[in-house]
């Protein structure tokens, strides 16, 4: 009997249009302009390239974390918009981990600290990596859907299961 080939999961990256919008949004809540340059707005277009591009090699785990730092990362230290940079980092970092399936609290001090020290030049793309590596995790989401699948295969095989014994 042939198996069936597995389906393989696919990141889905954040295009240019999304990012601005993202930058809107943080922007607005303060009432300030959503504002930046030509020559940022090609940067922003070559972050976006360079995002898709990161750890294409790796596995999903590992890979969405890493393209997400990146993200947050440049995004802060970049400067690229007039206002709300940081912000527009950690909503970002953020939407981008929970449209893969994963999440964190960009509430949480440790991160939000590397992320402004990204904003200033004093933080590396490693801290911010390794403070978004200890807080991020499948989203509850994407835990449901494996619990669903081990009921699913546990009721659909239980009497294989039993007889299996050990």
């Amino acid at each position: 009997m042939a198996r069936a080939p597995v389906a393989r999961k696919t990141v889905h990256h954040m295009d240019l249009e999304t990012l601005l919008d993202v930058n809107r949004a943080v922007v607005a809540l303060t009432g300030e302009t959503h504002e930046y340059s030509s020559a940022d707005g090609k940067k922003l277009s070559e972050l976006v390239t360079e995002v898709e591009q990161r750890a294409d090699n790796q596995e999903l785990d590992d890979a969405i974390p890493e393209k997400a730092a990146l993200l947050v990362f440049k995004v802060a230290s970049g400067q690229y918009f007039h206002a709300g940079n940081k912000r527009t980092a950690l909503v970002a970092g953020l939407a981008f981990l929970a449209k893969n399936g994963y999440t964190l609290d960009i509430e949480n001090e440790h991160f939000v600290g590397a992320v402004d020290r990204a904003g200033i030049g004093a933080a590396t793309l490693d801290d911010v990596y390794a403070a978004m590596r200890e807080i991020v995790m499948k989203s509850r989401t994407e835990r449901k859907g494996w619990e669903g699948a081990i009921e699913t295969v546990v009721a659909a095989k239980k009497e294989f299961l039993t007889r299996l014994g050990s």
